[in-house]
């Protein structure tokens, strides 16, 4: 069992039965029960791309992103609204979510009880910006080991 790889991310998310997807190349690892995934988010025009950083541990993920873009999500399935915030050069704004789940799945789309690649996490929540539903999202993060 290896605690550091190299994969392929795939994030799918949903909101009105509207799909985007965005393929990244990223870093997968495992610190005790938390298993982290790094990649890079291109920005149109900048030099510089969008570091992201996700953390998940049983029933919680947190979304860290660091660069022209600065964001953090936290999502807990079952509990109140969760903090979090939105930076750009452009705007700022505080927001929330209220997770309805979050469950680990295999290649099959079975649940699963490891974060070992392969594998997906799916999410699906509500985001709330000033007291207002902005929008439902379900949200599917698939990790594969990158071929080489």
């Amino acid at each position: 069992m290896q605690d550091r790889m190299a994969v392929t991310i795939t994030l799918t998310s949903t909101q009105d039965g509207e799909s985007v997807v965005h393929t990244y190349s990223g870093e997968w690892f495992r610190k005790e029960r938390t298993v982290y995934i790094r990649y890079e988010e291109p920005v149109e025009g900048s030099a510089s791309p969008i570091r992201t950083l996700v953390r998940y541990r049983k029933d919680e993920l947190l979304i860290t992103r660091r660069g022209v873009v600065e964001s953090e999500q936290l999502f807990v399935p079952g509990e109140m609204r969760r903090s979090g915030y939105y930076r750009s050069p452009y705007t700022s704004f505080q927001m929330e979510t209220a997770t309805a789940f979050i469950e680990l799945k295999g290649e099959g789309g079975e649940k699963q009880a490891s974060a070992e690649p392969p594998f997906a996490i799916e999410w699906q929540y509500e985001l709330w910006m000033n007291e207002h539903l902005s929008g439902r999202f379900l949200n599917r993060l698939h990790i594969q080991e990158e071929k080489q």
